[in-house]
C-alpha cells in the first residue's frame, strides 16, 4: 500500500496556489492597465477619427466678369467702363437676374506708362529709359449669382455679345450648404464613436464620456457629370454659333472629425 507523500502533495498545492496568484496578477493588471502608469487625477483617453460625406447637386452658379477700358484721363475711362457695364447689367435684367445677384468684387484703376529712351552722355544705351505715362485703364470685375443652374449658359452667352472675353465661370455649389455640412459631420461622429467602441471592447474597457472634439470641414469637392446648361461659343463674337454643354455635377460635402474619450 502507498504510503501518502505529505511533502510532495503540499510542494504541489503550493505550485498551484502559486500560478493562481500569477494568474490574477496577470488578470488584474490587464484590466487596470489604463491607470497603472498615469499620473493621480489622470484618466486614461482614447482618440478616434471620423470622416462624413454628403453629395448635394448644386442650386446655384456664379459668374464673373472683368469690363476693362483705356483713356487719355481716369474720368474717361471710368465713362467707358461704366456704359459697357450698363450695357451688361440690361442683358442679365432681361434673363431676369435680379440686382441683388450681382455685385462688384474688384474696381481698380492703373496708369499706363509708354517707355521713351534717353541718351546717357550722348550715346543710346539699351534699356535706359524714362517712364511716361500716356494714359490710364480702368476694371471693374463683377460676379453674377445664377439661381437658375440651367441657365448659365444663357448668362455666359449675354455677357459675351456685348463684347466682354474676359469672363470666368461657372462655379456650380451650394447657396446654403450649412445642411449638407451638419448631416456630413453627423456621419463623421458616428463614424468616430463606432470606432472607439470597437477599440474598447477589444481591450475589454468601456467607453466613457467624450473630453475632447475637434473638426475639420473638408470642403466641396465638385463631381461631374452632363447637364444640359447651355451656352453660345460665339462668345464675345456677337453671332450665334453652336451650343455647348455646361456640366453642372454635384458637390462633395466632406468633414473630418476626431473625438476624444475617457476609458473605464
Amino acid at each position: 500500500m502507498e504510503t501518502f507523500d505529505y511533502k510532495k502533495w503540499t510542494f504541489i498545492a503550493g505550485m498551484v496556489a502559486l500560478f493562481a496568484a500569477v494568474f490574477a496578477a496577470v488578470v488584474i493588471g490587464l484590466t487596470t492597465w489604463k491607470t497603472s502608469n498615469l499620473p493621480a487625477g489622470q484618466v486614461p483617453t482614447i482618440t478616434v477619427s471620423g470622416e462624413g460625406e454628403v453629395t448635394a447637386a448644386p442650386d446655384i452658379a456664379t459668374v464673373s466678369f472683368t469690363v476693362r477700358e483705356s483713356a487719355k484721363t481716369v474720368p474717361e475711362a471710368q465713362k467707358l467702363v461704366e456704359e459697357k457695364t450698363t450695357k451688361v447689367l440690361a442683358e442679365l435684367s432681361a434673363l431676369s437676374i435680379e440686382k441683388k445677384d450681382t455685385k462688384t468684387v474688384s474696381y481698380t484703376v492703373n496708369p499706363k506708362y509708354e517707355y521713351v529712351s534717353v541718351p546717357q552722355g550722348g550715346v543710346m544705351y539699351p534699356g535706359a529709359s524714362n517712364q511716361k505715362v500716356v494714359g490710364y485703364e480702368v476694371a471693374q470685375t463683377m460676379e453674377v449669382k445664377v439661381r437658375n443652374v440651367g441657365g448659365a449658359g444663357d448668362v455666359i452667352g449675354a455677357i459675351g455679345n456685348t463684347n466682354i472675353t474676359e469672363i470666368y465661370g461657372p462655379n456650380f455649389t451650394l447657396d446654403d450648404p450649412e445642411k449638407a455640412t451638419a448631416e456630413a459631420k453627423e456621419k463623421a461622429i458616428k463614424q468616430a464613436e463606432e470606432k472607439a467602441k470597437n477599440i474598447a471592447k477589444s481591450l475589454g474597457v468601456s467607453l466613457g464620456s467624450i473630453v475632447a472634439y475637434n473638426e475639420d470641414n473638408g470642403g466641396y469637392y465638385p463631381m461631374y457629370y452632363a447637364r444640359d446648361a447651355m451656352m453660345s461659343s460665339s462668345v464675345g463674337k456677337g453671332g450665334a454659333a453652336p451650343e455647348v454643354s455646361l456640366p453642372a455635377g454635384e458637390n462633395v460635402i466632406k468633414v473630418r472629425v476626431n473625438v476624444t474619450y475617457s476609458l473605464r
